[in-house]
């Protein structure tokens, strides 16, 4: 597990991680990008309330990807059993 130095909302922080020191770097640029957009709407939040709205922004996008994501699952498999009867019924 290596240890890589990153920054979010001006902390400076050592997280360990498995991942690539890149990805833990691009992970937390989101974050401090995120964290920075909200900043800029509202302008007079403390440092804990952004990181709790960003982090909810976050959990939203992800909720959201997470539908999107069981609805492709779930035309995929309705295509795979037309194709499936399709192949069936031509036999």
């Amino acid at each position: 597990m290596a240890s890589v130095s990153i920054e979010i909302m001006g902390q400076h922080l050592v997280v360990s991680s498995e991942a690539d020191a890149e990805w833990v770097r691009a992970v937390a640029r989101s974050v401090d990008q995120k964290s920075q957009s909200i900043r800029v709407k509202m302008r007079s939040v403390n440092a804990v309330d952004l990181a709790i709205l960003t982090a909810l922004n976050f959990a939203d996008e992800l909720e959201r990807l997470r539908g999107e994501h069981r609805q492709l699952l779930e035309q995929i498999d309705a295509l795979n059993q037309r194709l499936s009867r399709s192949f069936i019924e031509r036999k």
